[in-house]
């Protein structure tokens, strides 16, 4: 892993903290953003994603026009460096996961922020490799570069409610064409899928090991809300391929892991879909019971109980990306619709 400082932009000051020297310094904003910044010598720069947006007329929350920090990322580039933005919404995990070691840092201020992070990343190299890069845009080119994924998103969204609405169609006369779907084609998923797919899948065999148990076939099975959900991210229930608004063809994984299901630490609130996959799913449905709400009788105690959340999770999405790959080639490469 590089070295790295980390950064916290108050209003006028802005927190350094240097987790190779243990130093801390504050210095003015003015200073930041010209680059003049403590220690800075070789490091990545480390700023929580929210501090590093361009000011725009009346904005009250961003400290620097798109100028500023575009000059900003020229600094860094003359440097050699990166700057990295840290997602602000998982700060406060960074601190219940430092507390651990240091209970001193549980409470919310600069300094415990900037040594939280630190120590999360030090922690979790794969964290640090996830960071996006310092990428300046104004806030139009911003809102232009992402519309296809609220339309997307919300699309999505709207569909999943619907359907929910119905109950799926499980033990109900509503039927759609992601319904048909799966009852045409259960079968022949769950024998494409591997063992652990399957059972993450809830498409269980019966005894005869030569089809799905009888729940799953005659479509009464509260688990198909689950394989409802993820055929609904390939397909509409009205039979077309769900495409991307932007180039209009169908996802590939990368897409629909970030804007279906939400798994980025960027993504925190990505629609029903997402919800019920790393609620329901990833979390209420693993085998790992211990929490990170410290108020919680299974909380995390140490370190070795956070890695073993972070191996369930990346376990579940592992399986999760092996099912919609199976599932989006039966659809959008085999046809099987």
């Amino acid at each position: 892993m590089k070295k790295f400082i980390v950064c916290d932009i108050g209003k006028n000051e802005t927190y350094v903290f240097n987790p190779e020297t243990n130093k801390h310094h504050k210095i003015p904003n003015e200073k930041f953003i010209i680059g003049e910044i403590p220690g800075w010598n070789g490091q990545d720069v480390i700023v929580e994603d929210a501090h590093l947006r361009s000011k725009e007329k009346n904005s009250l929350a961003q400290s620097w026009t798109i100028g500023q920090l575009r000059n900003l990322r020229k600094i860094a580039d003359s440097k050699g460096v990166e700057i990295l933005c840290f997602p602000q919404k998982a700060t406060p995990k960074t601190r219940k996961v430092a507390s651990l070691v240091n209970p001193e840092l549980i409470d919310k201020c600069d300094k415990n922020d900037v040594e939280s992070i630190a120590f999360y990343l030090k922690q979790f190299p794969s964290a640090y490799k996830s960071l996006k890069v310092f990428n300046p845009v104004d806030y139009e080119t911003f809102e232009k570069k992402v519309a296809h994924i609220y339309a997307d998103r919300n699309s999505l969204t709207e569909d999943s409610n619907a359907a929910r609405n119905e109950k799926y169609g499980i033990k109900t006369d509503y039927s759609d064409t992601v319904v048909e779907w799966i009852k045409k084609y259960s079968n022949v998923l769950a024998f494409r899928l591997d063992e652990e797919t399957r059972n993450f899948a809830g498409l269980e065999l019966n005894s005869k090991k030569n089809a799905l148990k009888p729940g799953l076939t005659n479509y009464t099975s509260d688990k198909l809300k689950f394989i409802y959900g993820v055929v609904n991210t390939i397909m509409t229930p009205t039979g077309k391929l769900r495409l991307r608004s932007d180039i209009n063809k169908p996802p590939y994984w990368k897409y629909a892991k970030n804007v279906y299901f939400g798994i980025s630490p960027y993504h925190m609130h990505a629609g029903v879909t997402a919800s019920n996959y790393k609620y329901w799913k990833r979390k209420a449905g693993s085998s790992c019971k211990k929490s990170m709400s410290l108020e919680s009788k299974n909380a995390i105690k140490n370190l070795d109980d956070v890695r073993e959340i972070r191996e369930a999770m990346k376990d579940s999405d592992r399986k999760l990306r092996t099912l919609w790959r199976t599932i989006r080639k039966m659809i959008v490469e085999d046809g099987l619709r």
